[in-house]
């Protein structure tokens, strides 16, 4: 057969097209698998942040390492409090979570302070060797939702860390949510008062005084910036309320007698 075929001519091209397709193929899953080890890596390092290893990743300390090390991933149901085994948390997306009805649950609006609408029925949390928990939270910002993690150590209300991984602030202004000497703030205080009433408030820049009775439980807002510090004491007084957090954490206090 001639080389000039038509039959040649219509074979070369049909093979060039199939290996340009695996080519592609190959390409797009190795950029896949690369993207979603990037996002997996991305949680890593915020839940390190809220857990207060922060200097160790500063310092050069590989997050996968710290993270295998020191972090366990458990679920725990919402409404019950406890940990369970319900659904793999392997697998478990709690974002994709919010938009499966049977994995998520409407909030009736007179309790949704933090303007969420839907709550996923099961936390991925994380729980760090020395019995800290980071506990995922989320709510309206000023411009869009705010995600972020919150350590509390296993006594059930003291605030170990606090960092938000996603929103839409305004530069220079609600955006200063990431700025760390804000942040800086966080440890230390206590969710809840001596009687076990949720406390745990930010104020109005300037309003903040050391020497009050309740400044353990109070946090100086963001100058300029009034808006998104409502939204995050919002976003708190929901997650850390009976319909959110409080029920998990009353059994961790419990069980740590």
């Amino acid at each position: 057969m001639s080389n000039d075929s038509i039959f040649k001519t219509f074979l070369v091209a049909f093979l060039l097209c199939v290996v340009c397709s695996i080519l592609v193929c190959l390409a797009a899953i190795v950029r896949i698998d690369k993207e979603a080890y990037n996002k997996q890596l991305e949680i890593r390092k915020t839940v390190l942040i809220a857990g207060g290893f922060q200097q160790q990743i500063d310092d050069g300390g590989n997050i996968d390492e710290l993270f295998t090390a020191n972090m366990e991933l458990k679920l725990v149901d919402l409404a019950t409090g406890e940990y369970t085994t319900a659904v793999d948390a392997a697998t478990y997306d709690q974002k994709e979570a919010i938009d499966n009805p049977e994995l998520s649950e409407k909030i009736p609006a007179d309790l949704d302070l933090a303007g969420i609408g839907t709550r996923a029925k099961y936390a991925a949390v994380y729980l760090e060797k020395s019995g800290t928990v980071i506990l995922p939270i989320r709510g309206a910002g000023m411009w869009g939702p705010m995600y972020g993690y919150i350590a509390i150590a296993n006594d059930g209300s003291t605030v170990k860390g606090f960092t938000f991984y996603q929103h839409a602030e305004t530069p220079g202004l609600g955006a200063e949510v990431d700025n760390p000497n804000w942040k800086k703030q966080w440890p230390n205080k206590q969710l809840y008062s001596k009687s076990g009433r949720l406390a745990l408030k930010v104020v109005k820049k300037g309003a903040y005084d050391p020497n009050a009775a309740d400044a353990n439980n109070t946090i100086d807002g963001i100058a300029g910036s009034t808006v998104t510090g409502s939204k995050v004491n919002n976003i708190i007084r929901y997650w850390f309320g009976e319909n959110g957090y409080a029920p998990f954490l009353n059994k961790l206090k419990a069980k740590r007698g």
